[in-house]
């Protein structure tokens, strides 16, 4: 799907829908093409600010996405991708987030 030819409020309801399926289903491994929307709202709203309506939505499930997620040092993509395209932690804040869950313990060994 080209993200360019949907509209705002359709994006954010498409990532809405994908946070809140991997919510439901407990998935442990969100895919990229979820973080792609995102970070398409993401340059969408530099440009131009969306509606109340969409902002608040937007919250919501960045919240909902931040709860199923942990923050990492590293970016998904890789720290050398993330320098080359001018990624920033605070900017970009998706990329750098894991799906490790804090509540499971590594083994001993």
């Amino acid at each position: 799907m080209h993200l360019t030819r949907v509209n705002l409020p359709a994006l954010v309801a498409l990532w809405a829908r994908g946070v809140d399926d991997a919510a439901r289903t407990g998935s442990a491994d969100l895919p990229d093409d979820l973080l792609r929307v995102r970070h398409e709202i993401a340059q969408r709203l530099r440009v131009r600010p969306a509606s109340a309506e969409t902002r608040d939505l937007l919250t919501e499930f960045d919240e909902a996405f931040r709860t199923l997620t942990q923050a990492t040092a590293h970016c998904k993509y890789g720290d050398e991708r993330a320098a080359a395209e001018g990624w920033t932690a605070t900017r970009e804040w998706y990329f750098w987030r894991t799906t490790a869950r804090a509540d499971v313990k590594p083994s001993p060994t």
